[in-house]
């Protein structure tokens, strides 16, 4: 996982191909957001989705992990926090599904390592990256989130 601030882009370009790509499209989808929805970059390889939502509680909600995707996640407005832990030190809850490419993961109880997450800052969550997002921020309640996030495929 790479949590940062958008101002040190650059530092993760080289990363993986496609990555450079979506780091790009984050920096000019975050500074001018188009209209909510999926926006197709460069079809299935790369595309970004934009949703608002209320944060929740993170004890009513499961792990989530990807193995076709890099996802790199940012908050448009407002503010919530994503919690990340290893996708080996946790039990499936719900199997991967190839076409959702997702699995989902059961909390043990505070095995995350929260992320707080607010505009201007960004998560990349690699496969072997648990995370729980859209959580509420720390000692808040729920509150309402605009959310940028990038999908690059592997």
């Amino acid at each position: 996982m790479i949590a940062d601030s958008l101002r040190h882009l650059e530092r993760y370009k080289g990363l993986h191909p496609l990555l450079a790509e979506g780091l790009l499209a984050l920096q000019r989808l975050a500074a001018a957001p188009p209209a909510d929805g999926r926006h197709e970059l460069r079809g299935s390889q790369l595309y970004a989705s934009i949703s608002r939502y209320l944060t929740t509680d993170p004890s009513a909600k499961p792990f989530e992990a990807h193995r076709r995707y890099i996802d790199i996640q940012c908050v448009l407005a407002g503010r919530e926090t994503l919690y990340w832990a290893e996708v080996e030190r946790l039990q499936v809850q719900q199997e991967y599904s190839e076409g959702k490419d997702t699995a989902h993961y059961a909390d043990p109880g505070g095995a995350g390592i929260p992320l707080p997450l607010e505009p201007g800052r960004f998560a990349v969550l690699f496969p072997e990256d648990a995370h729980k997002p859209g959580c509420h921020a720390m000692k808040e309640g729920a509150a309402e989130v605009r959310k940028l996030v990038i999908k690059v495929a592997l």
